[in-house]
């Protein structure tokens, strides 16, 4: 990575919420890890990774409590991860609002990975961190996983339970604490750090969702990203694409002006960050594709015309490439499950 990774300053904020709890006093980890605590409540304010690890550890050591990341998880706030909080918990459905973290998690960490997938009635939620030479505290993993519980639970107004969950660290001696807190199987030492969900579930209707209100925090998400890593183009590009796309542009030529960029600068510049411009276009256009369409708001000619393509017949056949699935059977699906 060219740049050291960071972590948004303000869920430090559940570490220090967690160790009030046994006693301890903030301020005194916080120097301890050398950390400033001032800086969580800094908008935006970020912490290097490394300096993070060091204050899980002191966190655990002057608790003697190895699940505090569970609890510190259980203590977050999801405002406090910035605009993935607000738009995650203004998602439509619980899938939608894991999709976004699996868009957005660099705004958490910026070496974290998370990936979802589909397979059949079964939704897998994976997580990893790409850090070169930085392994990420066994705490982090948990708070991690006990964030995205907490949240799908306040989302959805019920005692939501995943399938199961895995951790690739080893088993701390309280696994019953873990059973209790996801009210599921709970296996440790395992291959990857990973949740179960059962896709029904998560594609119910949220009583809170507003996808107007998750787009505009989307666009936020986005321009924060971008300011993470200044010199990676793909993030300005996602930022711009966002903006033209529903106006039915998508010429290169115009992103790479708007960038102050020759096409061959962009195009070369891509290339060396390992993605090409189509690929992009093709990722933004099925995101948003599948929230319009979703949402039944505009025609399918409509849909078309707002993501750029030429007519509908192209963007039909562009959907069943990315889904399997036509825009019309996509749509009779989801009404089903609504």
């Amino acid at each position: 990575m060219l740049f050291e990774p960071t972590t948004l300053a303000a869920s430090a904020s559940a570490i220090a919420e967690a160790v009030e709890t046994y006693g301890c006093e903030p301020r005194t980890l916080f120097r301890k890890a050398g950390i400033d605590i001032e800086a969580m409540l800094k908008p935006g304010a970020r912490y290097p990774m490394r300096a993070m690890i060091r204050l899980w550890h002191v966190a655990r050591v002057e608790t003697g409590d190895p699940c505090i990341g569970l609890i510190a998880g259980q203590k977050l706030k999801p405002p406090a991860l910035h605009a993935l909080g607000l738009s995650w918990l203004a998602s439509p459905t619980l899938l939608d609002g894991l999709r976004r973290i699996e868009r957005y998690a660099q705004i958490a960490n910026s070496a974290l990975c998370i990936s979802v997938l589909e397979n059949g009635n079964d939704v897998l939620l994976t997580l990893g961190f790409e850090a070169e030479n930085i392994d990420p505290a066994d705490e982090a993993v948990d708070a991690t996983f006990a964030v995205i519980v907490k949240t799908c639970r306040l989302m959805a107004e019920n005692h939501f339970a995943p399938r199961a969950v895995t951790f690739n660290h080893a088993d701390n001696g309280h696994v019953s604490q873990y059973i209790d807190y996801f009210r599921s199987p709970v296996r440790f030492a395992a291959e990857a750090n990973a949740i179960h969900f059962d896709l029904e579930t998560l594609r119910r209707p949220l009583p809170a969702g507003n996808r107007d209100l998750a787009h505009h925090n989307d666009k936020l998400a986005e321009r924060y990203l971008a300011t993470l890593n200044p010199e990676r183009v793909q993030d300005k590009v996602k930022e711009l694409l966002l903006t033209l796309l529903p106006s039915g542009t998508t010429c290169q030529k115009t992103v790479a002006s708007n960038l102050h960029r020759s096409v061959s600068s962009l195009q070369r510049q891509l290339k060396a960050e390992g993605v090409s411009y189509r690929q992009i276009v093709e990722e933004t256009r099925l995101s948003l594709a599948k929230e319009l369409v979703t949402e039944q708001r505009y025609s399918l000619s409509q849909i078309a015309y707002l993501l750029g393509f030429s007519d509908q017949a192209n963007f039909s056949r562009a959907f069943k490439r990315w889904t399997g699935r036509t825009p019309t059977s996509f749509r009779d699906a989801e009404a089903d499950w609504n």
